[in-house]
C-alpha cells in the first residue's frame, strides 16, 4: 500500500522507516468512498501497531498527513530479512532456531490479542528477522481492534495460503484465527512445504477448510512428534481443539525446545530403551539387563565444551555416551575421543580411585550415568555382564595403547 524510505529524526537521532501511500493508487481510485477506503486501510496498521509496545512487533512512532500525503513513521531495522527466505527445502532452518522464533511470535500475539488487536495475516513474509535473529511481526494494516470506537476494516482479507478456516469463510473472527495462521507457518518452516498449496484459490480455500496436511514427522524425520502434535493442535479446524491463547502455544512450544537441549529428559523407559539397546558397551547383555542398567542411571546433556569430569577428582560415577562426542585430556592433552556407546570413568567407579583424566564435550554430548555401587542395583546376571564390557573395554583399549606405543618407536 505504500513506498518506504529511510529517513531521520532529528529529536531522538535515529534512523526510522517512513512509509507513504501511493499517489498514483489513490488517485486510480474512481469514487470518494474508494479513497477512504485506501486511506482507512493505510492508517489501520498505525492505530493497531501504534499502541502496542512489544520487542518483536515492529513499533509504529508517528503518523499522520504531509500535503495531503499520508505517512507512518516506524521502527528502522537494518539489513532486514523475512521468514520468507527460510522456507525453501534447501534453506530451512535448525529446528532449534525455528521454535525460537515461534516461541517469540507466539509470545508476540498474545500480547497484541491482549490489548484487543487481531493481526489476520500472519504470514513469513510479515515476520521480519533483523541481523541479530530476533524476530518483529509487521504489516499490521488489515488488523482487527477490539477496543475501538472507529469504523474497523472488514472484508476477505489476507493471503489465502495462510488463512484459517473461519476466515475463508468470511465469518467473524477470534484471535485464534492469528494462532492458525502461526500454524501454517510453523509447518512451512519446519518442512519447505506449504500445508494447503494448491494451484488455484479455490482449491487452496477448499484445503483449508477440508484437509489435513501431512504429518510433519513424516516429511523430516527428526521432528520431535510433540512439535507435530503442537501443529496439528495449532491447525485444529475446530476452534475447541486448537489452542486458546498465543501464551498458550508458547508454553508448549517452550517444552519441545527445552527437550530438544536436554533430548533425554522426558523420555519413558521404553522409548529410553529404544535409543540404547543397540549400543556397542551393550553387546551380550539382555534387554532385562540393559533395562536394568537404564534404571539405575541418571540421563544428562552436555553442551559443546562443558567438562563432564575432572582429572583429579574423586572417584564416582561411570558414564554410556547415547550421542556426541568427547575428548579425554590428560595433562592437559588430548589423548584420546570417544563417541556413542563407549564408556569412561569406569576405573575410578570400580577403584573408587581419583579421576585420572579430563573428559570434555567435543560436541552436544548426552550420557547414562550411574553413580551407585552395581551390586547394590544389579541382579547377579547383570553384575556379571558389566564385569565382562568392562574387561572387554580395558583390553581393546590396552591394545590400541600397544598399537600407538609401536607407530611412535617405528
Amino acid at each position: 500500500m505504500g513506498i518506504v524510505y529511510i529517513g531521520h529524526d532529528p529529536f531522538v537521532d535515529r534512523r526510522v522507516a517512513i512509509k507513504v501511500q501511493r499517489y498514483e493508487e489513490a488517485e486510480d481510485l474512481e469514487n470518494t468512498a474508494g479513497k477512504k477506503q485506501a486511506k482507512r486501510l493505510f492508517f489501520n496498521e498505525a492505530q493497531s501497531a501504534g499502541a502496542l509496545d512489544h520487542p518483536n512487533i515492529l513499533r509504529v512512532y508517528d503518523a499522520g498527513e504531509a500535503d495531503g500525503q499520508p505517512y507512518i513513521a516506524m521502527e528502522y531495522i537494518e539489513d532486514v530479512d523475512t521468514l520468507r527466505s527460510f522456507c525453501a527445502p534447501d534453506r530451512l532452518l535448525p529446528i532449534a532456531t525455528v521454535l525460537g522464533h515461534m516461541i517469540a511470535c507466539a509470545k508476540a500475539l498474545d500480547y497484541a490479542h491482549r490489548h484487543g488487536v487481531t493481526h489476520r495475516d500472519i504470514k513469513p513474509a510479515n515476520i521480519m528477522l533483523t541481523k541479530e535473529g530476533q524476530v518483529k511481526i509487521g504489516d499490521f494494516g488489515i488488523a482487527q481492534r477490539t477496543h475501538s470506537d472507529q469504523t474497523q476494516v472488514i472484508g476477505w482479507f489476507g493471503s489465502p495460503m495462510y488463512m484459517s478456516p473461519e476466515q475463508a469463510r468470511n465469518e467473524p473472527l477470534t484471535h485464534q484465527t492469528d494462532l492458525f495462521s502461526l500454524g501454517v507457518v510453523m509447518y512451512e518452516l519446519l518442512s519447505g512445504i506449504q500445508a494447503f498449496k494448491a494451484p488455484a484459490i479455490h482449491a487452496v480455500i477448499s484445503n483449508i477448510l477440508n484437509k489435513e496436511p501431512k504429518p510433519l514427522p513424516e516429511l523430516r524425520p527428526e521432528i520431535p512428534e510433540k512439535l507435530g502434535a503442537i501443529v496439528r493442535r495449532a491447525l485444529a479446524k475446530d476452534l475447541r481443539r486448537r489452542y486458546q491463547s498465543g501464551a498458550e502455544t508458547a508454553a508448549d512450544l517452550t517444552a519441545v525446545l527445552e527437550a530438544l537441549d536436554e533430548p533425554f529428559a522426558n523420555l519413558s523407559q521404553e522409548e529410553k530403551f529404544r535409543a540404547v539397546r543397540n549400543l556397542d558397551f551393550f553387546r551380550g547383555f539382555s534387554d532385562s539387563e540393559v533395562s536394568e542398567v537404564i534404571r539405575a542411571s541418571d540421563w544428562e546433556t552436555h553442551p559443546f565444551g562443558a567438562e563432564v569430569v575432572k582429572q583429579g577428582d574423586g572417584a564416582g560415577a561411570f558414564y554410556i555416551a547415547v550421542s556426541g562426542h568427547a575428548w579425554v585430556r590428560k595433562d592437559g592433552k588430548d589423548i584420546a575421543m570417544l563417541s556413542e556407546g563407549e564408556i569412561f570413568g569406569e576405573m575410578g567407579y570400580l577403584a573408587r580411585n581419583k579421576r585420572s583424566a579430563t573428559v570434555v564435550a567435543a560436541s552436544k554430548l548426552s550420557l547414562m550415568k550411574i553413580a551407585r555401587p552395581y551390586n547394590e542395583w544389579a541382579s547377579l546376571p547383570c553384575q556379571l555382564r558389566l564385569n565382562k564390557a568392562f574387561q572387554r573395554v580395558l583390553i581393546e583399549r590396552l591394545e590400541r595403547a600397544s598399537s600407538q606405543l609401536a607407530r611412535t618407536l617405528e
